[in-house]
């Protein structure tokens, strides 16, 4: 069976990363002060109250993941969350960054506190996709469509660190930043979200060069993760 992913999306805004603003304040009805509550663990009270209707997502899917994703911004803006239909009777939810290294730790904390939920597995940041699973996968940027088994990336070794250019077609000055966006979305399934990252100081894309001869110094992107690992071992 072909794996499909239920994504929202963060948007994009100006974000301040500071989690400890947030934590709502209740009134201590005894002594009268106020005492901070945690976010998160508010979201997973939330989440455990209404599991078992959050379960039945598919059957309307952009209305139940909005209803997760609002209450995930009251922990922290720029959060994303993914689900997955069951399979042997288990959803698998991932909590992810959304790409934002300041939100790592935010991650992290949050599945650490995920209760124990029959049905349910929660992680931390969306996961490599096995390069089978990728073939004949295709993403929507917007008017442009990023086909994987199409695109190209060029390696730049400095020292210690990776930088890599994504080439595919019809990349232009107006449409750069939606499809730079869809294929970050795209390299988070090839890497990893975590890897993506952390292991590649920065990504460029261009369009795909026509010439025969730019083309041969061109490596297939389904070959960027083993690329990546071995890079990573070498400095070992």
């Amino acid at each position: 069976m072909k794996q499909f992913l239920i994504l929202i999306p963060a948007i994009f805004l100006g974000l301040t990363i500071c989690t400890a603003g947030n934590k709502e304040e209740k009134k201590n009805p005894v002594s009268g002060n106020f005492v901070k509550k945690d976010p998160i663990e508010n979201f997973w009270k939330w989440f455990k109250a209404n599991q078992k209707r959050l379960s039945n997502f598919e059957e309307n899917p952009d209305s139940y993941l909005t209803e997760m994703l609002v209450q995930a911004k009251k922990i922290q803006p720029g959060l994303a969350i993914e689900l997955e239909p069951p399979q042997n009777g288990i959803i698998r939810m991932t909590v992810s960054a959304d790409g934002n290294e300041d939100l790592f730790g935010l991650v992290k904390n949050i599945i650490a506190k995920a209760p124990a939920i029959k049905g349910w597995q929660f992680i931390a940041f969306r996961q490599r996709m096995h390069p089978e699973q990728l073939k004949g996968m295709k993403l929507k940027a917007q008017d442009h469509e990023l086909d994987p088994e199409q695109m190209k990336f060029f390696p730049i070794v400095t020292g210690d660190t990776l930088d890599v250019i994504i080439y595919a077609k019809g990349i232009t000055e107006e449409n750069y930043n939606q499809v730079a966006y869809g294929a970050l979305l795209l390299l988070d399934n090839i890497l990893g979200e975590y890897d993506c990252v952390t292991k590649v100081r920065s990504y460029d894309f261009h369009d795909m060069p026509s010439t025969k001869e730019e083309l041969e110094d061109l490596l297939p992107l389904l070959h960027l993760a083993a690329y990546v690992d071995e890079f990573h071992s070498s400095k070992k």
